[in-house]
């Protein structure tokens, strides 16, 4: 393929078929210059890209992430996509993988951060404007939603090194997520790229193109 094509369908469409790569990041606002964060323009895209390249093959699948994080149903629809996917996905984060984008990047069958990106978990904001009654039905609904988030983490964080090192075995789902439970109470969790990978977020820091495959 030629360069100016591949970067026209890197730039226009956010992937390119032939080289099997996705770049997942938020969409341009033009009105305020803010960055938008995960909404449905994102997921919407990211989906298409993604049925796009594992109909045409089952070959390896790399998404390059730059993400702030955002709305908690269209990250679950990115989350989802990865999961149902036939192709092998490694995620690369760049930046950060903050919030929504900490979870979607569970998803991936391996999960590279680059070297100064960080991680970061909290239980996410609330806007409540509404009566009272309804008010307490979407407290219950992001209770099962914080519940959803900690068995996604305890899924992956199950293999990290911290959790052996904490209980002299591999620990338990249950017993992962009764830890992230406690952490988290503390607030917004900060982690560098190395100690991501200690813990169980994500599996290695990637310093050049020659990932594994």
């Amino acid at each position: 393929m030629a360069e100016p094509e591949l970067l026209k369908d890197f730039h226009d469409y956010g992937a390119n078929i032939n080289t099997r790569e996705i770049f997942l990041h938020n969409h341009y606002n033009s009105e305020d210059n803010q960055n938008p964060g995960v909404e449905y323009r994102m997921s919407n895209t990211f989906i298409k890209n993604l049925r796009a390249l594992d109909m045409r093959s089952n070959a390896n699948i790399t998404i390059h992430c730059h993400s702030i994080g955002g709305e908690w149903t269209d990250g679950m629809a990115i989350y989802d996509a990865i999961q149902m996917c036939r192709s092998y996905v490694t995620i690369i984060i760049y930046g950060q993988a903050e919030s929504m984008s900490s979870i979607f990047m569970q998803a991936a069958d391996y999960r590279y951060m680059t070297p100064n990106a960080h991680f970061m978990s909290h239980y996410g904001a609330t806007d409540v404007n509404t009566d009272y009654l309804s008010a307490i039905n979407q407290a219950d609904y992001e209770k099962k939603i914080c519940d959803v988030m900690f068995n996604v983490y305890a899924r992956r964080c199950v293999d990290g090194k911290f959790f052996y090192e904490k209980f002299g075995k591999k620990p338990s789902e249950k017993q992962v997520k009764q830890f992230l439970i406690r952490k988290l109470k503390n607030g917004d969790w900060y982690l560098n790229a190395e100690d991501a990978i200690y813990y169980g977020f994500a599996d290695a820091v990637l310093e050049h193109w020659h990932f594994k495959e």
